[in-house]
């Protein structure tokens, strides 16, 4: 064990000590550092960066170069294929190039006079040791120039009556007072052009668009205005069909193959166009062979662009994202043919995928570090009944080995499930008219599932029966439960004996989760995704906020019909009781790029589930559960918590069937970064915990209290290896604890690398943890 670890620590420092300047020529230099430093605080030194013609070698936290370590690993024989690799995985020293050095100098320079600063200067600092050489670009800025009154100076009548327009004017955002930014003009410029076109203006490009500044004033004054470009300003023909309002007269969908669509499109083929079919529906027009390959109500429901109205750029936009996100649809295109300078037509091109598919897939599982395997066949129509509904069939078998189980029951577990969906692309719901099913963009999902499982434990049933609604605002997805109906049939006699002893005592709150019952549920959620229709890179926001309850239709229907109560004060339906509480979730991330390589992640996750009235505890699957891979990375599934509870059965084994909870506290922090090839590194630290809502006699210490949970928050830290594949990320993460809330009398805070075997753990995952 010692020799592995002396192993692993030479070879890392072999990577991160040896000599960078390993391949950089006699005479030249390794490019080791790059500073852009500026007089003027204001100036977001970052957003300079991208001007660079040359930067140094990526680091690892901000220290080791470990890609051009790995590089510099290889020998000079290009024969050796290990040579040839290292260099692959690797990254060559940039080497300092004066040339590079004075384009990043000027770039810099152009950079600063656009974003007003006329006056500024930028120096090259250069300071060399031994093969290696730092730079520094310094930035005097000057006084900057600054807009004193910004105008729109348009002559023409229909783009004026656009702006000005008393409903919904045109509001510039350059004010008096900006600094003279040319970026901060392009912007405008765009803006406007933006505008335009969402009101009619279908030809207008914001190269039809120019800036006149005046700075003849003085004093860094600078008098700006946003004209038309020469030749538009006149009242003649080609002016007057540039700057047209455009009106779509005819809305047409082409529902056909590839080679009549583009014969039709172009406009070169009459026999084509003559012998498709033709239909009218509620002012749209259908073309196709034989019969419409998609309900025309469907495709009319997702369209945003209608007969007899104005252009609208965004509302085409919308109608590409709704048709394409239809499940029989491969791809969409719209275009538009000019009938006269001010009225044009739409063809909106349908190019249909494949209706059916399925899928069989053998995999491996590492479920709470139990391995078992696992088969899946899917099938799925995507447009079932001709309305762009999709029906999916999943079937699913799986074996596990438990390997952690306390020994009084056997070491496997299956389960068989089966599970069926339609979801339509629309908002079915009774009384809603087409305009609001259409503004929303929703979808609606029926699902019936059926499972079964054969576990150490017990045997049991699952039946469940859902409708559910999903719709998109920009950046934010929003699901709604209306139904979710889970029947579970577990029966006393399907329960093991030693189960039953141990943990289903008269007195244990688990009785409640271990029998038949039934849950009524209701539930909301809302996404929020920063990044959605946005280019990759940058900060991302990510959070996630749910709430859901359970049993108070159920109990209000039994309290209106005066139902009896059983022995226990619970409400019965077909001699079967049901849950009844509440459960709120917020999930929240926030992914800082501190360069392309190098990221900062923050994760906050906080729970809470009540039980009442007509329930003592909450159902096992809505309890919480800490560690795991995806968790505190120092414990395994089912190991911490709740709070102190420490607990194991005489032959030292966790008990794991009471490390659940109803309150969840989370928060993970890590530093991801590129290291080599296809792999990646992590530092993290992960810390919290769970807690019972109620003081659980069977679960002493576990219950919440405000004067000593931050007591017993748990804490852990570790290091992680992923191979990035691009479509998917293989994690290899080993979790230390460093604070253990229930130690069992011992010490809670726990050194590093003592009792290896007992304090750390190794998770393999798919995916990043959040």
């Amino acid at each position: 064990m010692k020799c592995l670890r002396l192993y692993k620590i030479v070879l890392a420092l072999l990577i991160v000590g040896c000599s960078s300047t390993k391949y950089v020529p006699d005479g030249q230099y390794l490019l080791n550092k790059v500073k852009i430093v500026s007089d003027n605080k204001s100036i977001n030194k970052e957003s300079l960066k991208p001007y660079l013609r040359q930067t140094p070698n990526q680091k690892v936290f901000s220290a080791f170069r470990l890609q051009l370590g790995v590089y510099s690993l290889s020998g000079r024989d290009t024969t050796s294929w290990w040579n040839n690799w290292l260099k692959r995985a690797g990254e060559k020293p940039v080497i300092y190039d004066e040339t590079a050095a004075e384009l990043s100098r000027n770039e810099l320079n152009k950079e600063m006079v656009n974003r007003g600063y006329a006056k500024a200067t930028v120096q090259t600092i250069a300071e060399k040791h031994k093969k290696k050489i730092n730079l520094t670009y310094k930035i005097t800025s000057g006084e900057p120039f600054k807009i004193e009154n910004f105008k729109i100076e348009i002559p023409n009548d229909s783009l004026l009556k656009a702006i000005n327009s008393q409903k919904d004017p045109y509001v510039p955002t350059i004010k008096k007072g900006m600094i003279f930014d040319i970026n901060a003009l392009e912007k405008e410029r765009t803006d406007l052009t933006a505008f335009l076109k969402q009101r009619g203006f279908y030809t207008i490009t914001k190269d039809h668009f120019h800036f006149l500044a005046d700075t003849t004033s003085g004093n860094l004054k600078a008098n700006v205005s946003l004209k038309l470009r020469a030749g538009l300003a006149s009242n003649d023909s080609i002016a007057r069909k540039l700057l047209s309002r455009k009106i779509i007269k005819n809305v047409t969908f082409l529902l056909t193959t590839t080679e009549r669509t583009q014969a039709y499109t172009a406009g070169t083929n009459r026999d084509t166009r003559e012998k498709l079919d033709s239909l009218w529906y509620d002012g749209y027009r259908f073309l196709f062979s034989k019969r419409p390959l998609i309900s025309c109500n469907s495709l009319i429901s997702n369209t945003f662009i209608f007969p007899n109205s104005y252009y609208n750029d965004k509302m085409v936009e919308e109608t590409y994202a709704a048709l394409n996100a239809l499940p029989p649809v491969k791809y969409v295109n719209v275009v538009f043919r000019e009938r006269t300078n001010d009225t044009m037509d739409c063809i909106i091109v349908i190019n249909p995928d494949k209706n059916q598919s399925f899928t069989v897939d053998v995999e491996g599982t590492n479920s709470g570090g139990n391995f078992g395997v696992a088969g899946d066949f899917s099938y799925q129509h995507r447009n079932i009944f001709k309305g762009a509904q999709l029906f999916k069939f999943h079937a699913r078998y799986s074996y596990e080995a438990l390997g952690s189980l306390s020994n009084l029951f056997s070491y496997n577990a299956t389960e068989l499930a089966t599970d069926v969906s339609v979801k339509y692309p629309t908002f079915l719901f009774p009384f809603l008219g087409q305009e609001f099913k259409r503004g929303i963009n929703a979808s609606t999902a029926f699902t019936i599932g059926y499972n079964y499982q054969i576990r150490p434990e017990f045997t049991r049933t699952l039946a469940n029966v859902g409708i559910k609604y999903a719709w998109s605002r920009k950046n934010l997805f929003y699901t709604f439960d209306l139904l979710n109906f889970n029947y579970i049939y577990l029966p006393s006699d399907r329960i093991s004996a030693d189960f039953k002893k141990n943990y289903l005592t008269n007195s244990s709150p688990l009785v409640y989760s271990y029998q038949s019952q039934m849950i009524l549920r209701t539930g909301i959620s809302i996404n929020y995704n920063s990044q959605r229709g946005k280019k990759t890179g940058g900060n991302i926001t990510n959070w996630r906020l749910g709430i859901s309850e359970a049993g108070n239709l159920l109990n209000a229907l039994c309290g209106v019909l005066n139902s009896r109560r059983d022995s226990v004060n619970h409400y019965r339906i077909f001699n079967l009781p049901f849950a009844q509480y509440v459960k709120g979730d917020f999930d929240f991330s926030y992914n800082q790029e501190i360069t392309k390589d190098n990221h900062l992640v923050y994760h906050l996750a906080l729970g809470v589930a009540c039980p009442y009235g007509n329930a003592q505890i909450i159902p096992f699957e809505e309890r919480y559960y800490a560690g795991g891979a995806n968790g505190i990375r120092g414990w395994s599934s089912y190991t911490l918590g709740p709070g102190s509870y420490y607990n194991k059965d005489t032959d030292g084994k966790i008990d794991f069937v009471n490390k659940i909870g109803d309150i969840n506290l989370l928060a993970n922090l890590e530093y991801r970064f590129k290291m080599f090839w296809i792999f990646e590194g992590a530092a993290f630290t992960d810390a919290g915990n769970i807690w019972t809502i109620k003081n659980y006699s069977d679960q002493p210490g576990g219950f919440f209290r405000l004067s000593e949970f931050y007591k017993q928050i748990a804490w852990s830290y570790g290091l992680g290896l992923r191979m990035n594949f691009n479509y998917f990320v293989l994690r290899f993460d080993f979790g230390y604890k460093l604070f253990n809330p229930a130690n069992g009398g011992g010490d809670k805070w726990i050194r590093p690398m003592t009792n290896v075997k007992k304090n750390m753990n190794m998770f393999f995952a798919i995916g990043y943890p959040f």
